[in-house]
């Protein structure tokens, strides 16, 4: 009842103000994602072994001059790990492993921003909006388990915990929108977002912080309510 409720004000919302400019909008996106540069490098000094995964967002924007507006977007990132890829090179690096297993969750990036949107019209139906945003993104490493045999009697197994930091992050991408109709839309997007990120583990050492750089592109399909 309540999503139904949300539904019919959103119509009656947009079919009141599309006479004013018909730029402002809001928008529910999935998709998914790809990591790429370090983030997705298979190191362990300075990669993650992260994989494709999906994500879903939601941004909104007010035209407040001309094609030139403002907007919120927040956007959830879910990238699985090469666990496989992982077990190899920890096996390649330690002479005295064996072999590994690894079992691990997926990374998640959480990612809260504004900033400047721009909307051109190429047809009647349809218009491109580049966009420029900064913000906070919430960034959580896996759980992972890993089964082990050494050479010489040890542990059989351990896990290390998921860890979590924040950081400034920056987000460009481009929308291209299709207007099926005066009020309700569909649209193509791509966005790359890129963040620096310090994670804390316990290690045998001691505590210890393992920078990363995170970057990603989201590719998705969204629907488009224009107001």
């Amino acid at each position: 009842m309540k999503k139904l409720v949300f539904i019919l004000f959103a119509v009656l919302l947009c079919n009141a103000v599309y006479a004013d400019d018909g730029k402002s909008f809001i928008s529910l996106r999935s998709g998914v994602s790809l990591p790429f540069g370090n983030y997705s490098m298979n190191s362990l000094e300075i990669g993650c072994f992260t994989t494709t995964g999906v994500s879903f967002g939601a941004d909104g924007a007010w035209f407040f001059w001309k094609n030139l507006g403002v907007g919120l977007d927040v956007n959830y990132s879910l990238h699985t790990v090469d666990a496989i890829g992982l077990a190899t090179e920890m096996v390649r690096v330690d002479p005295f492993l064996v072999d590994m297993n690894v079992r691990s969750e997926p990374y998640t990036m959480l990612t809260t921003m504004s900033g400047l949107y721009y909307s051109f019209t190429i047809s009647n139906r349809i218009n491109v909006q580049p966009r420029l945003l900064g913000g906070i993104i919430f960034g959580s490493t896996p759980y992972q388990l890993f089964e082990q045999t050494y050479l010489f009697p040890g542990p059989n197994y351990y896990k290390s915990t998921s860890s979590r930091d924040k950081s400034f992050a920056f987000k460009t991408g481009i929308s291209i929108n299709y207007d099926i109709s005066s009020c309700i839309g569909l649209s193509i997007n791509a966005d790359y977002t890129h963040s620096d990120l310090s994670f804390g583990f316990y290690t045998s050492n001691g505590f210890e912080y393992r920078n990363r750089k995170i970057s990603y592109i989201d590719f998705g399909l969204g629907l488009v309510i224009n107001l």
